[in-house]
């Protein structure tokens, strides 16, 4: 097990037992309480106005999370691409230096678009408003970037492991406190349909503790069809019900997408584990191959987030289809396009009035809750991780 699979799993306390384990949290938490004082020193730093904060010239829309990754940031980003782009308005979008499959994916779903990434967002934006004019600004992974106003605040959660076991980084996978959901203007929960009914319900009273004027917004990754890469076949998801697959994915909960595997009624076989951005070594996708051939797989199911990172040598290599989803917000869209709307001078959308029938026999309620499937346990008896990164 690489070290960096290690930690990740000691932060999600998902290693139980053994002495290094033991040794290594208390000296976890020591870390943690040194990454608050820098927390809260920097952010303090501007809060203060020692450090200046920095304005651009049209509305700042920021979307990020309080979590190490895997909480839907990236989709929520491309819905608001899209949403401005029908408007009539070009949206910038800003994004940090790395992570950059996540800058491939968004180029690539949103052309229309304008894009800027680097360190210093404000630079760089400034860079792209004076060869090309822009509406609308939308900050990627902009939370906590302090040295930039904006207009308003978009937080995903996880609906599958919202906050981990509540500690910091690096003992847990907090980058910030809960409380610091109050500096938050809508708050979208994802996975919603992972989970049963009354954990989401609970998740947003916990919420509502810290921040009670928060809004919510519940969202869900619909699986659209499968695609080969090298010939853009696509391949239908009820072609795929019942086929034995090797799966692998390296975002930040793969626990998501192995879930979403089972809920299409695939069966899987093998399923591989790496850390979020997680940049594959040629050996290890020749692993991944290895095992689809020997454990009798009829094919290798990766996300698209992983084969943007490394598309070349994924598609040759392994040869797998990739996942097509888009994010479908099922309660709370109406709260968030009004906002947008407002924010970029657009008039409110007015919706005709139609008289309803009045319904006889009401239908029976739907089901609350989606019992959560049973997934391929990834840790054996010792602990390890049942990934290529384990296996050698």
């Amino acid at each position: 097990m690489k070290l960096k699979t290690y930690f990740r799993l000691l932060a999600q306390d998902r290693l139980h037992g053994g002495l290094w384990n033991w040794m290594l949290n208390p000296c976890l938490a020591g870390a943690s309480f040194f990454y608050r004082i820098g927390m809260y020193f920097h952010k303090g730093w501007y809060e203060k106005g020692f450090g200046k904060r920095r304005k651009f010239q049209i509305p700042v829309v920021s979307v990020g999370n309080i979590t190490w990754g895997g909480t839907g940031k990236t989709p929520l980003v491309e819905h608001l691409g899209h949403f401005f782009i029908e408007q009539k308005k070009t949206p910038l979008i800003l994004g940090r230096g790395y992570g950059n499959d996540e800058n491939k994916e968004l180029v690539e779903k949103i052309p229309s678009a304008l894009f800027g990434f680097g360190p210093d967002r404000f630079t760089e934006g400034q860079k792209v408003l004076k060869e090309n004019p822009a509406h609308v600004i939308i900050l990627d992974d902009g939370f906590q970037h302090w040295a930039l106003e904006r207009n308003l605040d978009l937080i995903t959660v996880s609906a599958i492991n919202p906050f981990g076991n509540g500690h910091l980084i690096p003992r847990g996978i907090l980058r910030e406190p809960i409380q610091s959901l109050k500096r938050a203007s809508i708050v979208l929960l994802t996975d919603v349909n992972l989970v049963p009914r009354k954990d989401v319900d609970e998740l947003k009273e916990k919420i509502r503790v810290v921040a009670p004027h928060i809004a919510f917004m519940e969202a869900h990754h619909e699986p659209l069809f499968f695609y080969r890469p090298q010939t853009k076949e696509r391949v239908s998801l009820n072609r795929m019900t019942g086929a034995r697959v090797t799966c692998f994915s390296g975002i930040g909960t793969p626990r998501s997408f192995q879930m979403l595997i089972n809920l299409l009624g695939l069966r899987t076989i093998r399923t591989f584990e790496f850390c979020d951005h997680h940049e594959y070594a040629d050996a290890e996708l020749l692993e991944i191959k290895s095992m689809k051939e020997s454990s009798g797989s009829e094919e290798v199911i990766t996300t698209e987030k992983d084969f943007f990172r490394c598309s070349k040598s994924i598609a040759q290599i392994v040869r797998p289809l990739v996942l097509k989803v888009r994010l479908c917000i099922s309660s709370g869209e109406d709260i968030l396009h009004e906002r947008l709307r407002k924010l970029v001078g657009i008039e409110p959308e007015i919706k005709p009035f139609v008289t309803q029938p009045v319904l006889q026999n009401s239908q029976k309620e739907i089901a609350e809750s989606v019992a959560s499937p049973s997934l391929v346990d990834d840790l054996d008896d010792s602990g390890e991780v049942d990934s290529p990164e384990g296996n050698g």
